[in-house]
């Protein structure tokens, strides 16, 4: 934004002494309206607010993170998976999903994972909410998982990986740490459980976030070969607390 102000005021300056296009200024207000919505999809990009999305690149570590749960159906497929394996993962939860799912949120904490936020809503338009609405959902959310494990949530995860000042607002007032990945399953658009495994492993590197969704049926074989294929090159699946200096939870 300062830069965007910096060169308007340079050009209008120019515009002062002389003659400045109008195109000039067109061109440089689209410019900048490509690079805010760049940064607003890229959450890699910490363009709005700070992601984390990577752990150490010279280890052999990876982390597992789901979002979009808890699934009635799904989920418990996946921590058996996981438990099977002794492998903590993070979920994203939303808060929605949790409220109708108690007992599986109370699985998630009593077998080592680590929960964080997702929203409540999910809502396809969240990322136009009002920082006042996504904060309201961020804490209804945080107060649900309160209540069913006496744990306050730090971590979230924004909804879509889409950030922008709204949200970067409500996530520095509440004071959680956002979330984001380095490596996709595409679980969502691809149904095909070889092509999944075989597209995370050739992209996999040390200190990697991996994002699935633990609502899709086919992610549960996913998970289960993905796990025994980075076993088999030599890389640990570690917690993500491990990876971070920011505490998971409020002490």
């Amino acid at each position: 934004m300062i830069a965007f102000i910096v060169l308007m005021v340079m050009v209008m300056a120019f515009d002062y002494i002389g003659n400045v296009n109008p195109w000039i200024y067109a061109g440089i207000i689209i410019v900048w309206l490509m690079v805010m919505a760049w940064g607003s999809k890229n959450i890699q990009s910490n363009f709005y607010t700070k992601s984390i999305c990577f752990g150490n690149r010279q280890g052999r570590s990876v982390v597992l993170t789901f979002d979009d749960g808890p699934d009635a159906q799904v989920t418990p497929m996946i921590l058996d998976v996981l438990k099977q394996h002794q492998v903590k993962a993070v979920f994203f939860i939303i808060g929605s999903k949790a409220e109708k799912n108690p007992e599986l949120i109370k699985r998630i904490n009593k077998e080592g994972h680590i929960l964080g936020g997702h929203s409540y809503s999910h809502h396809f338009f969240f990322d136009l909410f009002s920082a006042a609405k996504m904060k309201e959902e961020m804490r209804r959310t945080e107060h649900l998982v309160y209540t069913i494990t006496g744990k306050k949530i730090k971590l979230f995860r924004p909804p879509y990986g889409v950030t922008n000042p709204p949200l970067a607002r409500s996530i520095r007032m509440l004071g959680y740490q956002s979330v984001g990945w380095s490596l996709k399953s595409n679980d969502i658009v691809i149904k095909n459980e070889e092509e999944i495994v075989q597209n995370l492993m050739s992209a996999l590197r040390g200190g990697d976030i991996v994002l699935f969704h633990d609502n899709k049926p086919w992610t549960v074989n996913v998970v289960d070969r993905f796990i025994r294929s980075i076993r088999e090159k030599d890389f640990a699946i570690a917690p993500l607390d491990q990876f971070l200096t920011f505490s998971v939870y409020e002490h």
